[in-house]
């Protein structure tokens, strides 16, 4: 599975403008808050659109400023995590992780099923995410998100809102739901050591632009940009 994306989008405090192209690889985004790392997530996703640029996925072309195509986000196959993981407050843990899902697709439901015991959700089947504790509220979006089968997975800052106990553990799982899914995935943090632990490859973003993009284990060896020197080296 391969992604390439080329976008510009104007925001707030100025234009994000990115290119880069992943092959079934992990991408960290590593940046400060406000440099366009959300912002270009959500427009791979479709949930906002550029002002130009072309998003394809293999063949499928997803979005193309000059051929005026924009496919809408749920027909993108595209996975995503939000930070504050977007439950439905008003459906179960079951319904939430089938919410994409037809009645009919009985395979889907069943995997539906699957992902609940890998992930440890079966107790909490008919609760509501307003009892659930921060890890059983991740684990429910990270079920929703794998039951619709994406091609690819885009993950926004994911262990934001969780305490240190916590963010370990489900790092770890995090870290084997990317080992299995083995397609493109994206990970956006502020976090250093997020990056260099759970992504093979790395993008510096600053004020909207690519400041660095290469191996993970290369540019937290040997940052070059500026940028990428102070949030590694003085992060």
């Amino acid at each position: 599975m391969k992604l390439q994306v080329e976008l510009e989008k104007k925001v707030k405090t100025g234009t994000i403008q990115v290119k880069f192209s992943l092959e079934n690889e992990v991408l960290g985004i590593l940046g400060r808050s406000g440099c366009g790392k959300s912002v270009t997530l959500k427009c791979i996703a479709g949930i906002l659109q550029p002002e130009k640029g072309k998003i394809q996925l293999d063949d499928r072309v997803l979005y193309d400023s000059g051929r005026n195509i924009s496919r809408k986000a749920r027909e993108r196959r595209i996975g995503y995590l939000f930070q504050n993981y977007a439950l439905f407050p008003n459906l179960t843990v079951l319904e939430n992780i089938c919410f994409s899902l037809k009645r009919s697709d009985r395979e889907g439901q069943a995997y539906a099923r699957e992902l609940m015991e890998r992930f440890y959700l079966t107790e909490v089947a008919d609760s509501y995410p307003a009892i659930l504790s921060g890890g059983q509220q991740q684990r429910t979006a990270m079920a929703r998100m794998l039951a619709a089968r994406p091609e690819v997975l885009l993950l926004d800052e994911p262990f934001s809102a969780l305490d240190s106990f916590l963010r370990r553990e489900m790092e770890r799982e995090v870290r084997e739901v990317l080992k299995s899914f083995g397609g493109v995935s994206i990970l956006v943090s502020h976090n250093k050591e997020e990056i260099r632990r759970l992504t093979q490859r790395c993008m510096v973003m600053e004020q909207g632009k690519i400041a660095e993009l290469g191996r993970t284990e290369e540019i937290f060896a040997r940052p070059d940009s500026a940028e990428g020197q102070l949030l590694i080296d003085g992060g």
